[in-house]
Parts: C-alpha cells; sequence; structure tokens
C-alpha cells in the first residue's frame, strides 16, 4: 500500500559557494572577509606569516566550512488527502537529491511523489482539529474587531451556543490574539483568559 508513484521530475543546477579553483583568484583581503562571514577565529590565520601558507589556510577553512555543494535539502511535504471512505491517506512529497559524482557537485534532481498509506484514528484526530481551528478563524475573520473590547466580550463569543470547553477555550485564545493584532499600536490592555474563566461563564 505505501508503494511510491511519482508525479513529476525535473533536473536542475543549481548555485554553489566557489570551489577551490575560484578562491584561488580571490585577493587576500576577500578571503579573510570570507573566513570573518563564516566565523573563523582571526587568531588561526593571523599568526601565519606565510602569505602563501595563510592563503592556502583560508581556502582550506572555507572549503571546509561552506563546500562547494547546495545545502542538503529534507523531504517537503506537500499535500496530504485523506479518505476516510477507505481508511487510506496519500501523501504528496518533495524530495531534493544533489548527485555528487566522485564529489563533486554535478546538477539536482527534483521529484514529487506520493504514497498512499493506512489512515490511523491519529491522523482523524489532527484532521478534525485543524478543521476546527479553520472553521474559527473564518468565523472571527468575519468579525468587527472594534465591538471586541474586553474580556467580557471576547468570552461572549467564546461561549454562546453548545459547545466543549476545549473549544471554547480555543476560539476565545484565536479571538483575543485577534483583537491584540487588531489593536497593534494602540493603547489596549490584553485581557488574560484561563480556562477558569471559561468554565464559569
Amino acid at each position: 500500500m505505501d508503494k511510491n508513484n511519482i508525479i513529476s521530475k525535473q533536473t536542475i543546477v543549481l548555485e554553489t559557494p566557489p570551489d577551490g579553483e575560484k578562491l584561488k583568484s580571490f585577493t587576500m583581503d576577500q578571503l579573510i572577509n570570507m573566513c570573518n562571514n563564516l566565523q573563523v577565529p582571526r587568531e588561526l590565520h593571523e599568526s601565519i606569516v606565510d602569505d602563501i601558507k595563510r592563503k592556502s589556510f583560508l581556502i582550506s577553512e572555507i572549503l571546509r566550512i561552506n563546500p562547494p555543494i547546495p545545502m542538503n535539502m529534507h523531504p517537503v511535504l506537500l499535500n496530504s488527502k485523506l479518505d476516510e471512505t477507505t481508511m487510506t491517506k496519500n501523501n504528496t512529497f518533495r524530495y531534493v537529491k544533489h548527485i555528487l559524482p566522485d564529489g563533486k557537485y554535478k546538477h539536482t534532481i527534483i521529484t514529487e511523489e506520493s504514497y498512499k498509506l493506512p489512515l490511523t484514528q491519529r491522523d482523524i484526530h489532527i484532521k478534525e482539529k485543524e478543521d476546527l481551528l479553520n472553521s474559527i478563524r473564518n468565523e472571527i475573520s468575519e468579525l468587527n474587531l472594534d465591538n471586541y473590547k474586553n474580556k467580557e466580550d471576547i468570552l461572549n463569543f467564546a461561549c454562546k451556543g453548545i459547545r466543549s470547553s476545549g473549544e471554547k477555550y480555543r476560539r476565545a485564545v484565536i479571538l483575543n490574539n485577534a483583537v491584540i493584532e487588531h489593536n497593534k499600536g494602540e493603547k489596549f490592555i490584553r485581557p488574560r483568559i484561563t480556562h477558569y474563566d471559561i468554565s464559569i461563564h
């Protein structure tokens, strides 16, 4: 069930830090500035009297800390579709692989792959929570936040209707944050809302 399906694949060439040959053409000041930016301790190279040896040391440090290959990239989850009727989920990932024949960067392959996996109760719980939070945010986006000036106003919104205490608290927190952001730059006392406030309202 977890077999992958390749959706797309492309080959690109990314910019890389300068290699050893390129660094040899840099001036001493340029190499020192690069080492400073890479936080190479100055005392390591300032004590080297011979300019040739010093330049060689600077280049070696730059290549050690910042080699001429692109940064590694972790897989990225692009999309996750849940199907509760079949109890499966389809995850789409982006993978980035750098091709380094003989240790030298050649190109990068970017693929998008999808996997069909068993759906778990945890997946369903996470989706339900995300749907709830998005529903609350959408509801709040329709409000005139100027009408919510204090703790009581926020609690009235949070606790209206028959809801669980957890949902009421989430509604209060999200609205509270929206009101704070709305009043940024103005004199506004941030309400402190607790689970106890929700339970007695």
